[in-house]
């Protein structure tokens, strides 16, 4: 037997213990493709609030239009401040990304009734589902 056929029956005889993982791989990188693309992404209103408690609390379904209504009553909306006339634009925008949405309306203790009241006037048209008040549980 020659070194040639030694060296080839040494190659394949290591071949055969190996797996190759690159179908894995690329079946992992679909799927994480995938998730990304299918997946949504809450917007967050950026202001800190000190949510007023609740007794009595229900779930809001698909609710990922978040607006938040400060002490001073300002509205925030994606970590930015918005104007009261530019509300039912951003919400129309919003509505084309996610049309099944909710509106979710996160106040503090302290905002004045009106401002919500006014920020819920304003989009009403555009809702499809009574619009949801964010609160703390109980304690």
């Amino acid at each position: 037997m020659s070194m040639r056929d030694q060296a080839a029956r040494r190659r394949s005889a290591s071949d055969e213990g190996q797996i190759d993982l690159t179908p894995m791989l690329d079946v992992v990188f679909i799927m994480l493709i995938f998730f990304i693309v299918t997946s949504s992404f809450v917007k967050e209103p950026g202001v800190e609030l000190f949510k007023p408690q609740a007794s009595t609390m229900e779930a809001c379904e698909r609710g990922t239009i978040i607006f938040a209504v400060d002490g001073q009553g300002d509205i925030y909306y994606n970590k930015n401040k918005v104007p009261l006339d530019r509300v039912n634009r951003v919400t129309e925008a919003a509505k084309k990304e996610a049309p099944q949405a909710n509106l979710v309306i996160q106040v503090d203790q302290d905002t004045p009734a009106y401002a919500v009241e006014e920020l819920i006037d304003e989009v009403r048209s555009l809702l499809t589902a009574p619009p949801c008040i964010s609160t703390d549980d109980e304690v």
